[in-house]
């Protein structure tokens, strides 16, 4: 195989859109893995979150997976810590007073939990689709500056229709790395996390040339991921920004992009 290392983001890209992986893909992912290949999962949920999700891939023992947008690598089999990347909390902190000045509900990630005002319905379906709940803390930049752990990600809820004027009045925060991760998601996180880097790290890791890894995406915070792997590979429901910075562009999540390129990459057709 030319490609020793796989990292793939998960909703959008592993998972369809019915909340499943589908058999065809988890199959491809273990003759991927069964040829000598290392498989992970790169994703802005938390660990708390993904951890619960990864068995629906058929992988087992130990793999990477990167979490809050690369901020944090833990061991999938122990739960383990490996590399933890906090977003300074100063940055932390005006992320989450902007966007409570916008009237938008925010909240913030540590290690273990997401904090959050309140459960309403401006973010209860998130909290479904991630099956956890928050924290519940009232005015987040107040919890975030007196938070007793570091904070790793913070987040708004937006409407998609004012994407591009929310993103503009979020970015310019000294130390942050902030971007679109939804069509209703606007996140940060530390300036020396993110995806990219998260592939760079674990690849040092395994001790596996960058130039051999491949890396699945869809979303905007996928694009420094696919940037810096070897195979950039944008799904076919991907955002334009993905597909332009992807070296192929695969079918979509609903219809197994995922495994047909893991299945040319164990043949050596890719």
């Amino acid at each position: 195989m030319h490609y020793d290392l796989v990292l793939s983001d998960f909703d959008g890209t592993l998972l369809r859109w019915d909340d499943t992986v589908s058999p065809r893909t988890v199959k491809a992912i273990g003759d991927f893995v069964a040829a000598g290949g290392v498989f992970g999962i790169s994703t802005g949920r938390s660990y708390a979150s993904i951890v619960q999700r990864l068995g629906e891939v058929g992988l087992c023992g130990n793999f990477p997976v990167m979490s809050c947008q690369g901020a944090l690598s833990r061991d999938s089999k122990s739960g383990k810590t490996i590399a933890e990347i906090p977003l300074e909390r100063a940055a932390a902190v005006e992320f989450l007073r902007r966007a409570e000045d916008l009237g938008l509900m925010a909240q913030f990630y540590t290690a273990d939990e997401i904090y959050a005002p309140e459960v309403n319905e401006s973010n209860e379906e998130y909290f479904r689709i991630n099956r956890m709940m928050p924290v519940t803390v009232g005015k987040v930049s107040v919890a975030a500056a007196i938070a007793a752990q570091p904070i790793l990600k913070v987040l708004c809820i937006i409407d998609p229709a004012d994407r591009e004027r929310i993103l503009r009045q979020m970015e310019g925060i000294a130390g942050a790395k902030v971007f679109a991760s939804h069509a209703m998601l606007i996140e940060a996180v530390s300036a020396e996390a993110g995806k990219g880097n998260g592939l760079r790290l674990t690849c040092e890791r395994f001790g596996i040339d960058l130039r051999r890894s491949a890396a699945f995406g869809d979303e905007l915070n996928d694009v420094e991921m696919l940037e810096a792997a070897g195979l950039g590979v944008a799904m076919g429901n991907a955002v334009p920004a993905a597909k332009r910075s992807a070296d192929i562009v695969t079918e979509d999540c609903d219809c197994d992009g995922v495994a047909i390129v893991l299945e040319k990459i164990v043949r050596g057709e890719l």
